[in-house]
């Protein structure tokens, strides 16, 4: 490769190939000065408009490949795409270079073959691309973030679990800058799943409403060891009767302009301060268990925000601990709320019960396992990906790449951070 520039790359894949052997190679070549991974195609694009890569490099299936290449190539023509597909034939050659793939390589992929590939395309483009990069530098106007609410009517159904994995997921899957933040006033826990605490919480944003730079976020914000960052809930139950949807609505602006997705997690009561949040919503993760009191109370809510024209989102239904034990059938719970169903998360108690309790998503600890699939599935669909959310069955036992990535990324055994 070319000695005189440190290339920025980003690999546009599928969640079940973010741990290929190949990118990881790639990242520690010593011209590359950084690889996003994202399996999610519209926030892959959202990251290209933002970091204006070197090279993307696409693996997916022809037709997406093709979407994803022209989309890049007609704004940031001087970025280099490299297209990876099952088979090469002329025909698919053809249209993929016709969209402004500059190579087009077949799967399973030969990295010697890869690397010549960039070197030979980087020696031809290396002028142009920085120039193009020099014109592109300059200020640009930030793209706002989306707000995802996490919500259920009754308590104990797993909003939080679902919401710090959701968080970490979203990370993973897109390679994004992601905020959660804990909205659960009195309570909230947020902390607790993630092994973070900090005298530093939403309170000392509440009380600077008029000084919301990025000095004072970043000085309260905590950050994750997986990169998500986490604005945690007040220390103590009496400081959230202060706090008013008004004031978290501006915190929740300042955010979004400097996030792509902020998660907040709630809790179950709809009060100001919640209702604030959920009208506010881009999405609205509504939880329930596949149990009579949280579906009668799941039923209530969503008649009631639809009566009130109270949500403007989309609403995604989730059905946690499901299948499990003894819950009710999916048909009668379907037949119940008169609500699709959006997604769910089986009940696999003794790996996310470790999981709380030593503090690590179980996105993290067990990315493989049926659980963790469906969460970083959901994760993917949060990110506008066509996935299928709903799997009644698990899939066949994957290798333990996914798990030895994310270990040699430092993802695991992180001490408690206080600041």
């Amino acid at each position: 490769m070319a000695n005189n520039a440190a290339i920025r790359v980003v690999v546009v894949t599928v969640p079940e190939r973010l741990d290929q052997e190949w990118i990881s190679r790639l990242a520690a070549e010593p011209e590359i000065a950084r690889v996003d991974r994202v399996a999610a195609t519209t926030a892959g694009v959202d990251l290209i408009q933002q970091t204006r890569p070197d090279l993307v490099i696409v693996d997916r299936d022809a037709d997406q490949a093709e979407q994803m290449v022209r989309q890049v190539f007609t704004s940031l023509p001087a970025t280099i795409c490299i297209a990876i597909i099952a088979r090469v034939d002329t025909s698919i050659l053809r249209r993929l270079v016709a969209v402004g793939a500059r190579d087009v390589l077949g799967r399973p992929l030969q990295y010697a073959e890869l690397i010549q590939s960039i070197r030979s395309l980087l020696a031809t483009e290396t002028d142009r691309r920085s120039r193009a990069l020099i014109a592109f530098d300059g200020d640009r106007p930030r793209a706002r973030g989306r707000l995802v609410v996490v919500i259920s009517p009754k308590g104990g159904s797993g909003t939080t679990t679902i919401a710090t994995n959701l968080a970490v997921g979203l990370r993973q899957v897109s390679a994004s800058r992601v905020l959660l933040a804990d909205c659960c006033l009195q309570f909230g826990d947020a902390g607790v799943h993630l092994n973070l605490w900090s005298k530093h919480t939403l309170v000392d944003l509440i009380d600077h409403l008029d000084d919301l730079d990025d000095a004072m976020i970043s000085s309260v914000v905590q950050q994750h060891s997986s990169g998500t960052h986490v604005l945690l809930a007040p220390n103590t139950p009496d400081a959230a009767g202060d706090i008013t949807g008004e004031q978290l609505s501006r915190v929740i602006d300042a955010l979004l302009d400097r996030f792509s997705y902020v998660i907040a997690d709630t809790w179950s009561f709809l009060d100001e301060v919640t209702a604030t949040l959920v009208s506010r919503a881009d999405d609205v993760l509504v939880v329930t268990t596949p149990e009579v009191p949280s579906l009668k109370n799941v039923k209530r809510f969503l008649e009631f925000i639809q009566r009130e024209g109270l949500v403007h989102g989309k609403i995604t239904l989730v059905i946690n601990r499901f299948p499990s034990v003894d819950g009710i059938a999916l048909d009668d719970v379907k037949q119940h709320l008169r609500h699709p169903i959006g997604a769910n998360i089986p009940s696999e108690g003794r790996l996310v019960t470790h999981s709380v309790n030593r503090g690590i998503p179980v996105v993290l600890t067990h990315p493989e396992s049926w659980v963790g699939q469906s969460l970083l599935k959901l994760a993917a669909h949060v990110a506008g990906e066509q996935v299928a959310t709903l799997t009644l069955a698990p899939a066949r036992p994957r290798s333990k790449g996914l798990a030895a990535l994310i270990e040699r990324r430092g993802l695991f055994g992180f001490a408690r951070r206080e600041s």
